[in-house]
């Protein structure tokens, strides 16, 4: 966090306003930041809300651009921010832009936050849209989500940014891949991380996600290779009871999500599609994750 918070501050652009969410970590960072950067707001939430907690920064209207950014993501320079302003000049209907993601210890593109329907190995450095948003990295026009909701409460955490990609899509708007916004995520190589929450929230959310946004086949088009994988990896790391967990409770949630249900335009799903033809093989994708212990 004070990695964070030092790059943030040192943003060289007028009429910057910081704002950290604490999710009720309960371990004093309310108190610290309120010590050490005093002109850092602080919005102290009585419960961890997960991954929704965001959406506390797109409530002012007194704001054009909210950027997001999680505890442990922070700016590669000063002028990331103007960097970030420009992109939404240059693409007037992007709702969102996705920041380029690189590890600290690798000295290079995180890999582990490429889901870009693109090959990150000859795509890093272009601009393209997208459907895909990095969620603790990214920038939205704040004026979207008065007509579009934000991050999913029921999702908690895991697949919230494809998700809110597919719904502003279907409202018009564009996202877009920016390289020139650089950030770096520290979080920990995947051997080290926790644990058994990616199969079981990320298996669940796909069939909620499928649920509310496709049509009964392309909800099964969408979701059963990429929960396929996941049941590989859970049993791979020793979680498929978490794995089938979130099978059952993504499953026993359909009168949870049906009144919610907003069917994808066909314009929105084709244009899904069109952008996955960039992908690389499903091979080439299975073989990166087996290497780098990612999925």
């Amino acid at each position: 966090m004070a990695r964070v918070l030092q790059e943030a501050t040192c943003q060289e652009y007028p009429h910057l306003r910081i704002l950290v969410i604490d999710n009720n970590s309960g371990d004093g960072t309310v108190e610290w930041i309120r010590e050490q950067y005093p002109s850092v707001e602080v919005a102290a939430l009585s419960e961890n809300f997960g991954t929704v907690a965001r959406n506390h920064g797109f409530t002012p209207r007194d704001v054009d651009i909210v950027v997001t950014l999680d505890n442990d993501v922070y700016f590669d320079s000063p002028q990331e921010v103007a960097r970030i302003v420009k992109a939404f000049e240059r693409h007037p209907q992007a709702a969102c832009i996705a920041f380029r993601v690189y590890h600290p210890e690798l000295g290079a593109l995180h890999a582990r936050d490429w889901c870009h329907p693109r090959s990150w190995e000859t795509s890093e450095h272009l601009e393209f849209p997208t459907y895909f948003i990095t969620e603790g990295a990214s920038a939205f026009r704040r004026s979207v989500f008065d007509s579009v909701d934000p991050y999913w409460q029921l999702l908690f955490i895991g697949n919230e940014g494809y998700d809110l990609a597919l719904r502003l899509m279907d409202a018009g708007y564009e996202i877009w891949y920016i390289p020139d916004v650089k950030v770096w995520h520290m979080a920990a190589l995947d051997e080290t991380r926790p644990n058994w929450r990616p199969f079981y929230y990320n298996t669940r959310n796909l069939i909620l996600i499928a649920y509310r946004n496709f049509p009964f086949l392309g909800g099964v088009l969408m979701a059963g290779p990429r929960i396929g994988v996941l049941g590989f990896y859970a049993l791979r790391h020793h979680h498929f009871r978490r794995f089938l967990s979130g099978i059952w409770d993504g499953l026993r949630s359909y009168s949870v999500v049906l009144p919610l249900r907003r069917r994808l335009k066909n314009s929105t799903l084709n244009e899904v599609a069109a952008m996955r033809k960039q992908m690389p093989s499903f091979f080439k994708r299975f073989l990166r994750h087996w290497k780098k212990l990612e999925f």
